[in-house]
């Protein structure tokens, strides 16, 4: 059973607190017809913020797929022990009154850390509290709307295993999504930005971890702080919080000397599969890392969940990335892995571009 505390200011919703629901959250969008706009502080952390008061709140339950509110006679037949008896709005049971037996029941079902994988956040929402995702210590992708305005202090707090955000645009909007800037900027972690409009994919980046370092400089007692890995220099990407993809290009080449070559991979086939594409300089400094890291890019193509081999071979394809000895290796790469459709894709590229040549005397090596 799923549950809601909120209150009502004006003519929106503040929710509160959020009840029994499993390793994928769907946000409330609307309470008996009010849209959801404000997330409170702590929402999802172990105890209740204390600007919350139990006895202001009500009391919402999940039904079919909208969101209904429980009040006097409603609460008393789902807590029949919870002291919720008369009818609403009397004296001795105010329609918004939860009695501390409920809460207490409730709490029992709160959200708990170690079930929390995936949170979506509706349109409307507006603003999400201090600390909102503290201690989702399972948590690693979060969705957020292009309504977003505010996001709170440490809101990804003890969240170590983000490595996923969404963000929607609207039609109107720029490719760079309202408070992305800001949202990279509390999670060091390494992760994946994927941006959409209309639950299509414009684009996705990866942007690299970081840590922070102080190093204290004697004897004049001065602090310097010493940034390791290139993940803060790909989150100062921005002027006035756009994104700048040629400044974010342009950190490659220390990226190609700190990071992983699954990092760099990554980031590389993000920045070709869509997006504003790279200029031509970069493109060619990338296809060059990729050809050096080819046994990395292939285990990586036929293995990654979040790539589809055939669309990322005609990626590379269209590219000019093969030459006849990368067709042929990553042909035997892809039967290793007995990827038979990876295999045909390869083979049916290198008919194209290398027919005639050494590569088209030996296709009877690899089998399908």
């Amino acid at each position: 059973m799923e549950y809601a505390a909120y209150t009502v200011q004006d003519d929106h919703v503040i929710l509160y607190r959020l009840y029994g629901t499993g390793p994928v959250v769907e946000v409330p969008d609307r309470i008996d017809g009010r849209r959801v706009e404000i997330l409170a502080d702590h929402l999802f952390a172990d105890e209740m913020s204390a600007l919350g008061d139990p006895k202001q709140m009500s009391l919402a339950r999940m039904e079919g797929n909208s969101w209904t509110g429980l009040k006097g006679e409603a609460l008393s037949a789902f807590f029949p022990d919870s002291g919720c008896g008369g009818p609403a709005g009397s004296q001795e049971n105010p329609e918004r009154e939860l009695p501390a037996r409920v809460m207490k029941t409730l709490e029992k079902e709160a959200l708990r850390a170690d079930r929390v994988s995936v949170v979506h956040i509706p349109e409307g929402v507006k603003q999400i509290g201090n600390y909102a995702f503290y201690g989702l210590y399972q948590l690693r992708e979060v969705s957020f709307p292009s309504t977003i305005q505010r996001i709170g202090w440490g809101m990804f707090n003890g969240c170590r295993k983000v490595n996923r955000l969404v963000l929607e645009l609207k039609e109107t909007q720029e490719l760079t999504p309202p408070a992305m800037k800001e949202l990279l900027d509390t999670l060091p972690n390494e992760l994946d930005v994927i941006v959409r409009r209309d639950d299509e994919e414009l684009y996705r980046l990866r942007f690299p971890a970081y840590y922070e370092e102080g190093k204290e400089n004697t004897p004049a007692r001065i602090i310097e702080i010493i940034y390791h890995g290139t993940g803060h220099q790909y989150r100062n990407c921005f002027l006035n919080r756009v994104l700048q993809f040629d400044r974010y290009d342009e950190v490659f080449p220390l990226a190609a000397a700190q990071e992983s070559p699954q990092t760099n991979v990554h980031l590389i086939l993000n920045r070709f599969r869509s997006g504003p594409a790279p200029k031509k300089e970069m493109q060619q400094r990338y296809l060059e890392y990729l050809r050096r890291e080819h046994t990395v890019l292939m285990d990586e193509i036929l293995s990654d969940p979040d790539f589809g081999p055939e669309s990322e071979l005609r990626i590379l394809d269209g590219m000019e990335f093969f030459t006849s000895t990368l067709i042929d290796a990553s042909i035997q790469a892809a039967s290793r892995k007995g990827n038979s459709r990876a295999v045909s894709c390869l083979m049916e590229i290198r008919g194209r571009r290398f027919a005639g040549g050494s590569a088209g005397k030996s296709r009877s090596r690899y089998e399908l």
